[in-house]
């Protein structure tokens, strides 16, 4: 079996080595690799895991999927009118119990992966702080901020790499592209500019009445972050299971 996709293992928190952990088997539907419909093999495996990955795992200390609780995301960029940082914390994530995969690939010989999800909508609510420049407003606050997706297409290119540990093969991710397709935003920072009002809500009009543009300067910014965020949880889980485990011939 090709090891769980990165955005399945986004909700894992490691901790460490689960200990007495049990086989491969007893988490994850095996699909071998020299089946011709591995893929599809996949993709069903990834269906029949949802319900767990919905009210999460606590022997492997996997976390609620729906909602997904994150404890930081940071995000930060400069680049011409556009000069941004961006921090949220204490960070929920709804909807994404509703996933559907649309369409995935995978290479084992080359070592990659690809996946493309859509889900209805995906809707962030969390602490924020924020100072810089996205399209003419100079931005300033520190509050809640609730950010709301529709009709949300996601895409991840995943590059795997093997490895050694203790004399067995290992897999890992080696790099990640993630991809963010909304047909629709919404967004709503509270206290902006030390609570004015006026300057406020002012602020949160003119984001929404242009949300395609603020979102196509502020995309690489949520990419990356939760690249990194997948990379990094992806890579905890994948040591826990030597490859041949994960997907036997």
């Amino acid at each position: 079996m090709e090891p769980p996709p990165p955005f399945v293992l986004l909700v894992l928190l490691a901790g460490g080595f689960v200990s007495c952990l049990k086989p491969a088997s007893e988490y994850f539907r095996i699909c071998h690799r020299s089946d011709p419909g591995l893929a599809m093999c996949i993709k069903n495996s990834i269906e029949t895991l949802r319900p767990s990955l919905v009210k999460g795992i606590p022997e492997l200390k996997l976390v609620p999927l729906d909602p997904l609780f994150v404890p930081k995301l940071e995000m930060q960029d400069g680049q011409g009118n556009f000069k941004f940082h961006q921090t949220l914390t204490n960070l929920y994530i709804y909807g994404l119990r509703n996933f559907e995969i649309q369409n995935l690939t995978v290479d084992l010989d080359k070592n990659v992966m690809s996946m493309t999800c859509f889900t209805k909508t995906i809707d962030f609510e969390g602490d924020y702080e924020m100072a810089g420049k996205m399209l003419l407003l100079n931005l300033k606050g520190k509050g809640r901020a609730t950010l709301n997706f529709t009709d949300v297409t996601t895409t991840a290119f995943i590059q795997n790499e093997d490895f050694q540990k203790n004399g067995l093969d290992f897999t890992r991710v080696k790099s990640i592209k993630w991809i963010i397709e909304p047909e629709h935003a919404k967004f709503h920072f509270t206290n902006l500019f030390n609570g004015d009002k006026t300057l406020g809500d002012a602020t949160n009009r003119f984001l929404n009445e242009n949300w395609k543009e603020a979102f196509r300067v502020y995309r690489n910014l949520p990419e990356e972050a939760f690249g990194t965020l997948i990379k990094d949880l992806a890579n905890k889980v994948y040591t826990l299971f030597p490859r041949n485990e994960l997907y036997p011939e």
